[in-house]
């Protein structure tokens, strides 16, 4: 009956109206049992969330309609409950028309006020401010940047994230408010260095979320699990209490029914926020690392009393079609801003990687040198004033950047035959890649304290698995094709090879290793690796955009011998989350068939860097794409001669300086060809470049997309 109500044709005032009349009035309209309430809140949301849909379709008339329609149903029935009036009124206000701003700051104003009163300290409530910042506009820092802050303090209480497109206005508003108190500048540019740092792709996210979990659930350590799950009960806690205290506030009656006064809940509500303090203390004591899975944030300061001299860091905030590139440099924090976003940088890093990737005569074709300039243009080159004279750089890339190492960036103008003496990025700087500025300070702060003895401990020469195996972890229907993929990994003749060359270099014993059907997960998790500097991999990997039925990135190992399903095959990144390193770099030397989208393929993988710090190493040098053994072999084998020369940059300059020579020789010793990207750039530093000395591995000729 409720679906066949015709749609009545509400007001953005009468939505109003219904969201301000108070929370608990019930008027003349019969009360109505829970599950029916139930029903016509689900009338409502579907009408609601029609309504977002049509404005995502540019049909703003309809979508006004709709969202009315909604409005009236609860309107009818006086249901006045905070949260539905919250995103009902939230709604309201973003599909208003040019006509009704008024109107649509009103209800965005009355949003906020209800998401504060039904689910307080919640990420509802930073996103609705976020929003209501928005409306007011950049032209009006003064009234903008007091939600702003209310929003970003918030959400990193919460440790979580937040969209792009929410936190762009902000973000506008701070350079603005810089750009007006000159005497006040650093001041603004950190606060807004640290709202950039909110911003949280979906990927990340949810694994962010699964490791957590999987951190909350381990039998392996339940001394962080109760951690974890204190503080998470803590925080649920104080939002009850909170939520409570709100509604007695705004009616009397609700406490003196329920026997108890706002001062006891106020009390009570003190009482439950010092225990969250207490249980953020306990969880940083189980788990010191647990920051670097988490949306942390690092202030400006910590991040430059983290650089050495030299040294710059560099992160980016794109929105869709434009920006900003922070650097931090002796002291100080400077900004700029791009003349691209997400959509014109992706397009090119799309262009850029298809000149990269083999074609079927087993060569990379001619290399795009217009897209590799344009994405420096569109990127770093609004801040090139800024780097002027540093050594190494430290960058944070965000979206399809993840999928590229930035040594390729063409700084100016190149040819095709003579790509050796190029301007590429690389020439200018060493440069290192983090998934977060809070991954870089607590790398950083790490290195110094750790001191493991043992050199290299090698995994690879994996078994694939049967079809029926992995039909089984994979089952029938929409998860066949993973199933598929899954059976048909290639074995990886050279794995032995690389990995034996890599334990001769650093000479560790043939017995550091797990090869072949030893290779299996349960074999990785169980051995006690905390003494070893460098872990090699020599396998393939698989990202959530491969194998769809998988929500986590994963290394592939061996089955063990006779298993059901493929279950043990996968080291995902909650297990790595499970184990205990301290490693100086973790190579992945792994291969996978690449993601058709490197934003999601660049953001799993930053996922799975982010289980691995967690773990305890404190860098990981991973391949953008499939790699030439030759090539390869001589750079890993450049970059560990530098480092027993004792390189001043750490991994990250020796690795530099390796490739370097190989671009020298290019032509000369070596054929010209090598010049091109394929040969020489496939590997990124991920985490601290400027650590120990320390040793990395030989390629493969494998694939793997993105950080």
């Amino acid at each position: 009956n409720l679906l066949a109500l015709p749609p009545p044709q509400a007001t953005a005032a009468t939505i109003i109206g219904l969201c301000s009349s108070g929370l608990n009035g019930i008027g003349d309209a019969p009360v109505l049992e829970p599950d029916q309430q139930a029903a016509l809140i689900g009338v409502i949301e579907t009408r609601r969330y029609q309504a977002i849909a049509l404005r995502q379709l540019n049909r703003p008339q309809e979508a006004r309609s709709a969202l009315r329609a909604a409005a009236a149903l609860a309107s009818a029935r006086n249901l006045r409950r905070p949260d539905l009036t919250a995103r009902l009124s939230r709604t309201s206000s973003l599909v208003e028309d040019e006509a009704q701003m008024g109107s649509g700051i009103d209800l965005m104003r009355v949003a906020s006020r209800d998401f504060s009163t039904a689910q307080p300290g919640t990420r509802p409530v930073a996103q609705t401010l976020l929003l209501q910042a928005a409306q007011v506009g950049p032209d009006a820092p003064g009234d903008a940047l007091p939600l702003c802050r209310r929003a970003a303090a918030l959400l990193r209480e919460l440790k979580a994230g937040t969209d792009t497109a929410l936190m762009a206005p902000c973000l506008s508003a701070f350079a603005a408010e810089a750009d007006r108190k000159p005497t006040q500048r650093q001041s603004l540019l950190g606060e807004m260095f640290a709202a950039s740092q909110l911003v949280q792709g979906g990927i990340t996210a949810r694994q962010i979320a699964l490791a957590s979990a999987r951190l909350t659930e381990s039998a392996k350590n339940p001394r962080v699990g109760a951690a974890i799950r204190r503080q998470q009960d803590a925080g649920l806690a104080v939002a009850d209490l909170q939520s409570r205290l709100d509604v007695a506030s705004a009616d009397s009656s609700g406490p003196r029914r329920a026997g108890i006064s706002t001062d006891d809940l106020a009390k009570q509500l003190s009482a439950a926020q010092a225990a969250l303090a207490d249980s953020d203390a306990a969880l940083q004591a189980a788990a010191p690392n647990y920051g670097q899975l988490v949306q942390q944030v690092a202030d400006a300061a910590d991040v430059l009393g983290a650089l050495a001299p030299g040294e710059a860091f560099v992160s980016l905030a794109l929105s869709s079609d434009r920006g900003w590139v922070f650097v931090l440099r002796d002291g100080m924090v400077g900004v700029a801003r791009t003349p691209s976003g997400t959509v014109a940088v992706a397009a090119l890093v799309t262009r850029i990687r298809a000149t990269i990737e083999l074609g079927q005569a087993g060569e990379p074709p001619p290399f795009d040198i217009a897209a590799a300039q344009a994405l420096y243009d569109a990127t770093l080159a609004p801040a090139a004033p800024m780097l002027d004279g540093a050594q190494a750089v430290t960058v944070v890339p965000v979206g399809a950047l993840l999928a590229l190492p930035f040594e390729v960036m063409l700084t100016g103008p190149a040819t095709q035959d003579d790509l050796a003496h190029a301007p590429w990025l690389m020439q200018r700087f060493a440069i290192t890649h983090v998934p977060a500025p809070a991954n870089f300070v607590s790398l950083r702060r790490a290195t110094a304290a750790s001191s493991p003895a043992k050199p290299w401990y090698g995994f690879g020469d994996f078994r694939p698995v049967t079809l029926q195996q992995a039909s089984r972890t994979f089952p029938a229907g929409s998860c066949q094709d993973s199933a598929r993929l899954f059976a048909g990994l290639p074995p990886l003749p050279f794995a032995v090879r690389e990995l034996t060359a890599a334990r001769l270099l650093l000479g560790a014993p043939a017995a550091d290793q797990l090869l072949g059907a030893a290779f299996t997960t349960p074999r990785v998790l169980g051995q006690d690796l905390r003494g070893y500097r460098v872990l090699h991999f020599a396998t393939h990997a698989l990202l959530p955009t491969d194998l769809r039925c998988q929500t986590e990135p994963a290394i592939v190992t061996s089955d063990a011998p006779g298993a059901a399903n493929a279950n043990a095959a996968l080291l995902t990144a909650s297990d790595v989350t499970s184990m205990q390193l301290d490693a100086d770099v973790v190579i992945l030397s792994a291969c996978n068939s690449g993601g058709p989208n490197g934003a999601t393929s660049g953001e799993s993988l930053s996922g799975l860097a982010r289980a691995f710090f967690y773990a305890g190493a404190r860098a990981m040098l991973v391949t953008h794409w499939s790699i030439n053994d030759q090539a390869t072999a001589l750079l890993i084998a450049g970059t560990l001669q530098r480092l027993k020369a004792g390189d001043q940059q750490g991994l990250a300059g020796a690795f530099r300086q390796s490739q370097q020579a190989l671009l020298a020789d290019a032509g000369q010793r070596l054929p010209a060809a090598i010049a091109h990207p394929f040969y020489w750039a496939p590997f990124a530093l991920v985490g601290e470049g400027r650590g120990r000395t320390v040793s990395a591995g030989v390629g493969t000729g494998g694939r793997m997309a993105g950080l």
